[in-house]
């Protein structure tokens, strides 16, 4: 997978290029054809109501953004929650409608609220058991 941080602080960059590059080894995309842009957007929760963001530009082209005031623990369990979003589009798992919203899961239209929705069920579920496993080699 080709990935581009688009991070101005260096510090941040560095951490979330380490981060991303080991869930991505453990989501095991590293021979995935998609592109991923990294943006952090500042006070994302505050505007959105979203820490992140994952959305499908093109056939392979996948932007991720983070919010850039979150702390350490919610930064990692965000970026491993819209990681497993990415493997879900990577391997074909979620498809979105012509707008870019997801829509469908294993073919299937799928029209649930949001912590109902398939995808967002298995990313909630995993982001932890990942964010640990950097937890670990942190601490």
């Amino acid at each position: 997978m080709e990935i581009s941080l688009n991070i101005r602080n260096k510090g941040t960059r560095e951490f979330v290029g380490t981060v991303i590059k080991f869930f991505e080894q453990e989501l095991k995309l590293k021979n995935s054809k998609f592109r991923l842009d990294v943006f952090t957007k500042y006070r994302m929760s505050e505007e959105h109501g979203m820490r992140g963001n994952v959305t499908k530009l093109g056939p392979k082209d996948l932007v991720m953004v983070v919010d850039s005031k979150l702390d350490m623990e919610r930064l990692v369990l965000t970026l491993a929650h819209e990681m497993v979003h990415i493997k879900q589009y990577a391997r074909g798992q979620i498809q979105t409608n012509k707008a870019g919203k997801p829509m469908y899961w294993m073919g299937k239209k799928v029209s649930k609220s949001y912590f109902e929705q398939p995808w967002e069920l298995e990313a909630f579920s995993k982001e932890r058991i990942l964010a640990n496993k950097i937890f670990k080699i942190i601490n």
